[in-house]
């Protein structure tokens, strides 16, 4: 398969796009709810976040979709394994929205009752998010080693995106166990992400035929 210049700069804008989407989002929802007296007058800013993490899980998917024909014909089994992953992930991100979204309907609750609720909402969000961040790390290390044998890229990138999302995922473990680590465990797959995202739409993939990579 040749893959075009717009297919490649495509799949590095999805994989740039969900930082914007879901850090402004996080940061809009979580501003909100330092101060959740004021939510009813912040309401359109805590909703437009909750937006963009809903973008946030549209633009993940589309990664897996835009990556299934490249990886289909080096290793069908991988890139059937990947869609899964990132549909996955996208509809346990938007199981954490709606809890978030779950906020907006604790207004006419009791003070303590609603203080109880929008603990447990949170951490609900917070739960799905960590789960995400699993079954992502999980299921993109052997992605990033068909990656590799397909030489598609410079071979230090599939092997930072396989190290990346294994440390993603045992950091998202460690989190749901109370060690707030997860930030430390993300940094590397974060990294490969937006090298890749960046790659993608200056360089692009390699030509290389099927015979060679393998």
């Amino acid at each position: 398969m040749r893959i075009t210049r717009l297919h490649s700069r495509a799949l590095g804008s999805l994989f740039l796009l969900p930082f914007f989407a879901y850090g402004i989002g996080t940061a809009l929802v979580t501003a909100v709810l330092k101060d959740p007296e004021q939510l009813a007058a912040q309401r359109s800013l805590f909703v437009g976040g909750a937006l963009l993490l809903l973008l946030n899980s549209i633009l993940v998917v589309g990664i897996g979709v835009l990556f299934f024909p490249i990886l289909r014909q080096r290793s069908p089994g991988i890139a059937v394994a990947y869609v899964c992953t990132r549909v996955m992930e996208a509809l346990t991100l938007t199981v954490g929205v709606v809890f978030l979204l779950c906020i907006l309907q604790l207004g006419e609750s009791a003070p303590p009752e609603r203080a109880t609720l929008l603990n447990l909402l949170s951490k609900g969000n917070f739960w799905a998010y960590q789960l995400a961040m699993i079954l992502l790390g999980a299921g993109s290390v052997a992605f990033c080693l068909s990656l590799y044998r397909a030489r598609l890229l410079p071979a230090w990138l599939p092997l930072l995106g396989a190290v990346g999302y294994g440390l993603l995922a045992l950091g998202a473990v460690l989190e749901l166990f109370g060690l707030p680590w997860g930030i430390l465990f993300s940094g590397p797959g974060g990294l490969f992400e937006l090298l890749l995202g960046g790659w993608l739409i200056t360089k692009g993939f390699r030509t290389v035929t099927p015979s060679v990579a393998a």
